[in-house]
């Protein structure tokens, strides 16, 4: 399975002061981000893959240019899902993340942030601040599915190594701050996640899933008191921690909701 954000893909960049999905760069991202996701699939097909699912999890879930894809594709899309890597079973061999960014926080990284870059400052698993590239490995994890690749900046593919050492890496872009970077040409970027794709299906057997110690810690710190409050009140089973925090313990990831 291949998941899909638009952050992080070959030449965007955003738009100051707003989220990608409000900006002028939202329409290129998501043209990049099909190109960069097609590369990946053809790869995955060329070495033998029988079924390539493509979850478009950015925003509302509908970005992508699903009709220039590989036909082979099947295609998750939307919101509501009941969790992270919807679908996903013991069944499939790996999973992928292309167009992903570092998390909230990371210097000189582009458009950093966790999950929703306006309300959540942080969020921690086990105490030690997580990203959501490995907060969606972990989940992909609890079922035995291992993360085989990464596509981001600089700084995201640093931080996916951080968690996941042995995953394949491809840098789209380097990263001087949250709007600027140094770009690959997109063609260069597409090449490069075919080439990567394929050696990290070849080194399959080297994959591990990710999973962390259960049962699992996770806090949750917001940006305003405002968002706090709402959380009290819509998040079931999560405790005040003081400060900005809502804490809670889950027995298994596959519980996790962002």
């Amino acid at each position: 399975m291949i998941a899909v954000d638009c952050d992080g893909p070959a030449c965007v960049v955003g738009e100051p002061g707003r989220a990608l999905s409000d900006s002028r760069d939202m329409v290129y991202a998501r043209e990049q981000a099909t190109r960069e996701t097609d590369a990946a699939a053809r790869a995955l097909f060329d070495a033998g893959a029988e079924k390539v699912v493509v979850w478009d999890n950015h925003g509302f879930g509908a970005n992508l240019v699903f009709d220039r894809l590989d036909r082979r594709c099947e295609i998750l899309l939307g919101t509501g899902f009941g969790r992270r890597f919807p679908l996903l079973d013991d069944s499939y061999t790996g999973v992928l993340l292309i167009g992903y960014h570092a998390m909230e926080g990371t210097s000189g990284a582009v458009l950093a942030h966790t999950y929703s870059p306006s309300a959540y400052r942080a969020i921690r698993v086990q105490g030690q601040p997580v990203g959501e590239m490995a907060l969606d490995a972990a989940v992909a994890g609890e079922l035995g599915v291992p993360l085989m690749l990464v596509a981001s900046d600089d700084k995201g593919c640093l931080e996916a190594q951080r968690f996941m050492p042995w995953v394949e890496t491809v840098v789209t872009k380097q990263g001087f701050g949250r709007n600027c970077a140094y770009s690959k040409h997109p063609a260069v970027a597409e090449e490069e996640i075919y080439q990567a794709t394929q050696r990290a299906v070849a080194r399959r057997a080297e994959m591990q899933p990710l999973v962390f110690d259960h049962p699992i810690r996770l806090e949750i710190e917001f940006k305003r008191p405002l968002q706090l409050l709402k959380a009290r009140i819509r998040r079931r089973g999560w405790h005040y921690a003081g400060g900005l925090r809502l804490r809670t313990e889950l027995p298994t990831m596959l519980e996790f909701r962002c």
